[in-house]
């Protein structure tokens, strides 16, 4: 046992360059800095590359661990090919890197990461080194990107730091903070016009402060969760598909939502449903001709396809259920949220946000390292 930690420990400084590496290159992909993409992108797969020889020259799981571990690998390489876009694929091997290291510290260090990188862009926005753009919708609605690209991103972005903040902190969390927290993320919110993304952080916050006084006792109870991904799933598809029949509800509510089911409609019109990626979609943020899919579920069945959204299904049904075995009311609040935010905006594979990403590693965790409660595959 000794003599696998001192293994183990030698791997575990590349596998934080990795994160390092995949992290930083992602978070100024959405930075207005004139930095080429064809780097950054090469700066991802470098760390892809160092994470993977974690693969390549480990032999300590089980034969089930392997299956999943070429199953689920494959099936993201292969949906990516059609695009030449392997983000999932890097994304999988990043996570999968991490089975053997303790989650809450990693989730720590991803968390710095991007707390330094969002102060950092802010005093360069301040300062005037990272452009500030501004976008005109619909000729009435302005919006600020904050030195980003697209205007949603710091706005869940800092959802997502508070969240982690109240995650990883030992120490009671005072009334105050919380206060200090929702006065920010409404303030982003008034210069970004995203009011939604405002309220949402105040919810958040209140219930995850909420959980230093609620202790569950029948965690039993709450496994039917698990569904709840597929459950939403099938619903967005549903209602787009009602929409698109022309019910008065849903043709009411897409005014209310800002014109989101009619984006999902033209998607399926113009691009249609395929097994893998789809090489023909194509976003784009400028006011005159915008088109987005915010709903991630319907995003990643028309632009990535069957396979990629039954896989994303699977990881998340994955991480609620290791939640609830593990009785971390904390984290399974934030992936909730994110859970059924995900109608409404694209989060669910954003590692730099869902840093809780890296507990689907738990499932190819080597057993010697494991707690009885942590082995979901027993």
């Amino acid at each position: 046992m000794k003599d696998h930690r001192l293994w183990l420990k030698r791997r575990e400084l590349l596998i934080y360059i990795a994160i390092f590496l995949y992290s930083v290159a992602l978070f100024l992909k959405r930075v207005n800095l004139p930095i080429n993409q064809n780097l950054l992108n090469k700066t991802m797969m470098l760390g892809t590359l160092i994470a993977l020889a974690n693969i390549i020259f480990d032999r300590k799981m089980n034969p089930k661990q392997w299956i999943l571990t070429a199953v689920i690998g494959l099936l993201l390489l292969v949906d990516s090919l059609p695009t030449g876009n392997h983000e999932l694929f890097y994304l999988f091997i990043i996570i999968w890197s991490c089975r053997n290291l303790e989650k809450r510290a990693l989730m720590k260090y991803i968390f710095g990461i991007v707390l330094i990188m969002t102060l950092l862009t802010g005093y360069l926005t301040c300062l005037g080194i990272v452009k500030n753009d501004v976008f005109i919708l619909n000729e009435t609605r302005v919006r600020y990107g904050l030195g980003y690209n697209v205007w949603s991103i710091l706005p869940f972005q800092f959802l997502a730091l508070c969240f982690m903040y109240l995650y990883l902190t030992q120490k009671r969390v005072y009334i105050w903070k919380i206060g200090a927290m929702i006065v920010m993320a409404f303030a982003i919110g008034e210069v970004t016009d995203t009011s939604s993304s405002s309220m949402l952080t105040a919810l958040g916050l209140l219930c995850l402060y909420a959980t230093q006084f609620v202790h569950i006792k029948k965690w039993n109870k709450l496994k039917w969760l698990m569904w709840v991904p597929e459950i939403l799933a099938g619903f967005s598809i549903m209602a787009t598909f009602l929409y698109m029949r022309g019910n008065s509800f849903f043709v009411r509510l897409n005014a209310v939502l800002h014109y989101r089911f009619l984006y999902q409609a033209i998607g399926f019109n113009d691009f249609g449903i395929g097994l893998f990626a789809n090489p023909e979609y194509e976003t784009s943020t400028d006011p005159e001709t915008y088109f987005g899919i915010d709903n991630n579920y319907i995003n990643l069945l028309i632009a990535w396809g069957i396979v990629a959204l039954i896989v994303i299904l699977f990881v998340y049904s994955y991480l609620i259920k290791y939640c609830i075995r593990m009785e971390n009311i904390k984290l399974l609040i934030i992936i909730m949220i994110f859970v059924f935010t995900a109608i409404m905006w694209s989060r669910l594979l954003v590692l730099i946000e869902a840093e809780y990403l890296v507990c689907f590693s738990e499932a190819f965790k080597d057993k010697r390292l494991r707690d009885k409660k942590e082995y979901l595959f027993q």
